[in-house]
């Protein structure tokens, strides 16, 4: 990568248009703008960047994005309850994702995005070890009800700014590439 920018070549290469499915059908694309060549501790590379939904798309993100308020309001019923919020008891956990409405949103949020596959520029199916589709407006309101101060208002975001965001996490493809023939 580092040589890639010093040739003066990285708004060819990191220009690429990745494309997003559910079902075989198109949901939107993205370019990835964040840096993707470091990989995580785990060496898992981590892709992250704008993504621009199609008509079907958009109507299919109310269904993908939520999971930190459905988290967060998940957490306030445990402390209602009077209890931990760190490591509660699986039961009580599972008693949560069955019996609330942000249970059940961060039940369907996974179900969808088990059908989401990411394509490559070329329209190859990478391998996805997380995904996750985040709605600006939803991160300025749970950051409203959580009272944090915010460097960047963000309801006062330029009319050009981004709705939605993408994060994906490729899975660490080496422990399934054995080699096929021995080395000579």
């Amino acid at each position: 990568m580092d040589l890639i920018r010093r040739l003066g070549l990285d708004a060819v290469f990191l220009r690429m248009t990745y494309t997003l499915w559910h079902r075989k059908q198109l949901i939107g694309e993205t370019e990835f703008e964040e840096e993707r060549s470091v990989p995580q501790q785990d060496g898992r590379s981590h892709l992250a960047g704008v993504f621009l939904p199609t008509a079907y798309g958009r109507r299919l993100l109310p269904r993908l994005c939520g999971i930190m308020t459905a988290g967060f309001e998940l957490k306030e019923e445990l402390l209602r309850r009077g209890l931990p919020t760190e490591d509660p008891p699986a039961e009580i956990v599972e008693q949560l994702f069955e019996t609330t409405a942000a249970g059940a949103h961060i039940i369907d949020i996974g179900r969808v995005l088990s059908e989401v596959e990411l394509r490559d520029p070329g329209g190859v199916t990478l391998m996805v070890a997380s995904m996750g589709f985040i709605e600006l407006a939803e991160l300025a309101a749970l950051s409203r009800r959580l009272g944090e101060k915010e460097d960047v208002d963000l309801d006062d975001l330029p009319s050009d700014a981004p709705e939605f965001l993408v994060s994906v996490t490729l899975r660490d493809l080496a422990p399934e590439c054995l080699p096929t023939m021995p080395l000579q």
